[in-house]
């Protein structure tokens, strides 16, 4: 199965003969993509639809997420074959269960550290006049401390310490014009926190997409705080993949220089800075190469898998806890 995402300013999406048709006069361009197979689509700013592609869309079960130039969320068309409301009360109940959530929490977030630990350990071997030795230390000792905390604010606290330990070992491992001092957000006010935004949007809707396909309800989450409008399961979701999928991606395309410090615009109007139409292609080009890479990170399936296809079998993993109603089911991803 595959995601499309359509960056064409002004862009036209129809279906004909079985294919999907991009257009767009503007940009001079026109193709097609084979129907079957295309699970997501994605598009980014102004596009439009003919009502026989809404049609074939929500007949072929393929979602449509729709956001700004800038990845805002506007949101998304979807049928209602998946919906499994007997699963969902069981997730509600769940989410109401202090005991499962901290569970589950503790399982999330100590995997998040672990992975982050080995993004930075990883990136130091290249880095030789630069060392994250005390970050990772540091880290590692807040470990234990996790797996003993008796409420979910303890748990948040020390992984709030870790977040902050963590960007600074990432600020010290990127090229030196990415250079930032940590996290920014909403908007990004620097290259390097841009590319984790933009990172963290792609796969914040691959998480959307795999916990609708499986029944769960994006919005009904166990670690994040539930909000109006927020997705907060996939926020969950999420943690163990970040350093894995986002930053990981991010380092790699600024120390390749596929990614360079003039593929970004001025700052907007709000202090943001933001890749351009062309560097933004090649990053989801990137992220796609990546999510469809394979790996035997899995513990409980003995051959490899794309990480798209593990985070598909990580949310049938979730479901099948929620609907035992016991979250040692669910086992996080920890790469070596």
């Amino acid at each position: 199965m595959s995601f499309l995402y359509v960056y064409e300013r002004a862009a036209k999406i129809g279906v004909k003969d079985n294919c999907i048709v991009v257009e767009s006069e503007k940009e001079n361009l026109k193709r097609t993509l084979p129907i079957e197979g295309v699970e997501n689509v994605i598009i980014f700013g102004e596009a439009s639809l003919s009502s026989n592609c809404v049609k074939q869309f929500m007949e072929r079960d393929i979602n449509l997420t729709w956001l700004s130039s800038r990845g805002k969320f506007f949101g998304r068309l979807e049928s209602t074959r998946n919906v499994n409301i007997y699963r969902q009360r069981r997730q509600f109940a769940c989410g109401e269960d202090d005991e499962f959530c901290l569970a589950l929490a503790k399982k999330i977030v100590v995997a998040k550290v672990k992975n982050q630990i080995t993004i930075l350990r990883r990136y130091q071997r290249n880095r030789t006049e630069t060392s994250v030795i005390n970050i990772v230390d540091t880290m590692a000792r807040l470990l234990p401390i996790m797996e003993r905390v008796n409420n979910k604010d303890e748990l948040m606290g020390h992984e709030g310490i870790a977040a902050r330990n963590y960007y600074q070992g990432l600020a010290a491992l990127v090229e030196p014009g990415f250079a930032f001092s940590g996290r920014s957000r909403q908007p990004p006010r620097d290259p390097f926190n841009s590319l984790l935004s933009f990172a963290y949007t792609l796969l914040m809707y691959d998480m959307y997409t795999a916990a609708v396909n499986r029944g769960l309800n994006p919005y009904a989450s166990f670690l994040h705080s539930i909000r109006k409008g927020h997705p907060a399961l996939c926020s969950d979701l999420m943690e163990e993949w970040r350093a894995v999928l986002a930053d990981s991606l991010a380092l790699y395309v600024t120390s390749k220089g596929i990614i360079k410090l003039d593929h970004f615009d001025k700052p907007n109007h709000d202090g943001g800075v933001y890749l351009n139409s062309d560097a933004s292609k090649a990053f989801i080009a990137e992220y796609e190469k990546k999510v469809r890479s394979r790996s035997h990170y899995l513990t409980y399936v003995d051959y490899s898998v794309s990480f798209r296809r593990a985070i598909e079998m990580q949310c049938q993993r979730l479901a099948k806890a929620v609907e035992e109603g016991d979250p040692d089911i669910y086992q996080p991803v920890v790469i070596r």
